[in-house]
C-alpha cells in the first residue's frame, strides 16, 4: 500500500508542470564499486542514473553521487539538507539510495564504497546511518519529503560476523509529511536483477 501511495504521489508530481510546481530537490546516490570484502554490485550506479533522469524529467533539481565513500556521502547529505532548506517551506525533497545496506539493532545503515566492515561492531563507524538523511530533511522544514531505499540486497558482511544480524532493512516510522519506500518488505532482501537495472528501479522509473 505504501509503495502504491508513493507511486501515485510521484505520478501526480509528474503531471504538474515543473514551471508551475513547488520547488523539487533530490539527492540520488548509487554505490556499486565495493571492495572484495563486501562485494561489488553492478546495477546501483545504473539505477541511480535511471532514477536521476526520471526525477529531472519530473522537474527535480537532482544531485547524483556515484560510488561514494563515507565522507562523500555525508557531505552530499548535508549539502542536500541545505539546498532543501533554501528551497523554502513549499519544497518537495527526495532521497534515493541504491547499494548495500544493513540493519543493526533496528537501525538502517547505508554502506559507503570504501567501508571496511569485518564485524557487526564496525557498522556504526564505517557506514552511514539512514536516520541522518531524515534528520537533514526534518531540519529543512519543508512540507513534503520522500526517502527511497533500494538497499535491501544480500547481506554484504562476512558470514561469521553477521549470523546474529537481521535480514534486509528495518521498518521505520516516517515523520509527518514524509514517505519512506523500500525495494522489498522490511526484513527481506531484494534481487539486484539480471539486466542493467534492478527490477525495482525499472518499475519506479516507469
Amino acid at each position: 500500500m505504501a509503495y502504491r501511495m508513493l507511486v501515485l504521489f510521484l505520478g501526480l508530481l509528474w503531471l504538474v508542470s515543473p514551471a508551475a510546481a513547488e520547488p523539487r530537490v533530490a539527492l540520488v546516490i548509487g554505490n556499486g564499486k565495493y571492495g572484495s570484502g563486501i562485494g561489488s554490485l553492478t546495477n546501483p550506479p545504473n539505477d541511480a542514473a535511471l532514477i536521476a533522469k526520471a526525477l529531472t524529467d519530473a522537474g527535480f533539481k537532482v544531485n547524483t553521487v556515484l560510488n561514494a565513500d563515507q565522507k562523500q556521502m555525508k557531505r552530499a547529505i548535508v549539502d542536500f539538507g541545505k539546498t532543501l532548506a533554501n528551497a523554502g517551506p513549499d519544497a518537495v525533497g527526495l532521497f534515493y539510495y541504491a547499494g548495500h545496506g544493513v540493519q543493526v539493532n533496528g537501525k538502517n545503515y547505508l554502506i559507503p564504497t570504501a567501508a571496511r566492515i569485518e564485524s557487526q561492531s564496525d557498522v556504526d563507524l564505517e557506514a552511514v546511518d539512514a536516520d541522518t538523511v531524515m534528520r537533514q530533511m526534518e531540519f529543512a522544514g519543508n512540507r513534503m519529503n520522500i526517502v527511497i531505499l533500494d538497499a535491501c540486497r544480500n547481506n554484504p558482511l562476512p558470514e561469521a560476523s553477521s549470523r546474529s544480524m537481521d535480514r534486509g532493512l528495518a521498518r521505520v516510522d516516517a515523520p509527518t509529511g514524509s514517505f519512506i519506500a523500500y525495494s522489498t518488505a522490511p526484513g527481506a532482501t531484494a534481487a539486484d536483477g539480471d539486466g542493467k537495472n534492478s527490477p525495482y528501479s525499472k518499475a519506479l522509473a516507469d
